[in-house]
């Protein structure tokens, strides 16, 4: 039988989503069924160039927003005459809500409705959750779910975690969560012997970006690079660290420096450590300096529909993780801290109901402290009740299924 040639169509080359939906899972396909598949990767196809697409039977798209929009509908058009099967695949809702700092450029140019209007016209859907296939099927009922995973035999994806003295509390997310972080509410102000068992560990600090200025008097628009105090990491260093209150001068005059990738000497002595931006190849090495993950996500459609990859990043990496007990995270995570403080030895997790935010996060911190058998125990179950699911291998089985029965019937 012949190979079905795949064409994927990445939304970025650098970042997670495009590793994650798009190049690594399409990567694996052809290597593990390197006698049924051909896939070629390529960001900017000529979406006029019609006859170039005859030789695929599938092409997938993440997102299918494009300059040349209109160019983009004459292809799904010709491939429905053509019988090439057309998938998007989308990981993030349309809707961002209030507080993305995207929200108001999404709604002036309407990217919300792009995107419900281009579900329609795909003949296939796929995406991350069952809570996101359910919304998606209200605009196209053939939808399935191929959630992000790990391939545990891939090298970025080895862990070697460091020994320390500490508990090791970690956050790791991007630019964009600003009032999850919030959630937190001064997670480092513990009680003085709690705190001399932990270290806190802020993963992806980056000051790259820019400020845009408008001259009120001209209205010319200039840009700026953003200045470090000015950073959205910045203000998460203080919401970690309680205002710095819980690191001496000498090393908070250090941080203020802000020197890349410079490390304070007596780092692993601190009860803080920033750990800076990693590029994708390197971004799961972050995991080797924590042993807890602090997972807190706002309560909005947006989150409620977001991919639960920390889960499966912290079960490959055994990693613990304390988590909101919301959307995603309620998918695959049971909470081992039960009514009355029993404790659940089966459970994978602790999940913070968002009427305990403002006491839960520090709590369990300091359950953990105080009780590091609990810790290696959520480790161990995590990864047991979720490796299955989330490894790559296994979802790339059930796409190799999925295409070929749509390709073939």
């Amino acid at each position: 039988m012949a190979k079905i040639n795949v064409l994927v169509v990445p939304s970025d080359n650098i970042g997670g989503v495009g590793f994650y939906r798009s190049t690594q899972p399409h990567i694996q396909l052809q290597e593990q069924f390197p006698d049924d598949f051909e896939v070629t990767i390529d960001m900017q196809p000529n979406f006029r160039n019609l006859p170039w697409f005859d030789k695929f039977q599938i092409v997938h798209i993440h997102k299918a927003l494009f300059q040349d929009m209109q160019g983009l509908y004459m292809f799904l058009d010709y491939a429905k005459q053509k019988g090439i099967k057309t998938i998007m695949d989308i990981d993030d809702y349309w809707d961002l809500g209030m507080h993305h700092p995207q929200a108001a450029s999404q709604r002036q140019y309407k990217i919300d409705k792009i995107i419900t209007d281009n579900l329609s016209k795909f003949d296939y859907v796929t995406t991350t959750t069952p809570l996101f296939a359910k919304k998606i099927a209200k605009y196209n009922k053939d939808v399935f779910v191929f959630p992000n995973a790990i391939n545990p035999e891939d090298e970025r994806f080895k862990i070697e975690k460091k020994p320390s003295k500490y508990l090791r509390v970690g956050l790791i997310m991007g630019s964009t969560h600003e009032y999850d972080v919030a959630l937190l509410n001064n997670i480092s102000s513990l009680p003085k012997d709690v705190l001399e068992k932990v270290q806190f560990v802020l993963c992806g600090f980056d000051l790259r970006g820019t400020i845009k200025t408008i001259d009120k008097s001209t209205g010319k628009v200039t840009q700026r690079p953003i200045q470090p105090k000015e950073s959205v990491w910045y203000r998460y260093e203080k919401m970690v660290t309680d205002n710095y209150r819980i690191v001496d001068k000498d090393y908070k005059d250090f941080l203020e420096l802000f020197l890349n990738n410079v490390q304070y000497p007596n780092v692993e002595n601190e009860h803080y450590k920033r750990c800076w931006t990693k590029d994708i190849n390197h971004y799961y090495s972050h995991y080797n300096e924590i042993d807890v993950l602090l997972a807190p996500i706002e309560e909005n459609d947006f989150n409620y529909v977001k991919s639960p990859l920390k889960v499966a990043e912290c079960a490959f990496s055994h990693t613990a993780i304390v988590a909101s007990n919301f959307g995603p995270y309620t998918l695959d995570l049971t909470n081992a801290r039960g009514f009355g403080g029993t404790w659940d030895l089966e459970a994978n997790s602790l999940l913070v109901d968002e009427t305990r935010n403002h006491k839960d996060w520090k709590k369990y911190v300091e359950i953990l402290a105080r009780n590091p058998e609990y810790v290696k125990q959520l480790q161990d179950n995590l990864y047991r009740d979720v490796h299955e699911k989330y490894d790559l291998r296994n979802v790339t089985k059930d796409r190799a299924e999925f295409y070929k029965k749509i390709v073939n019937g």
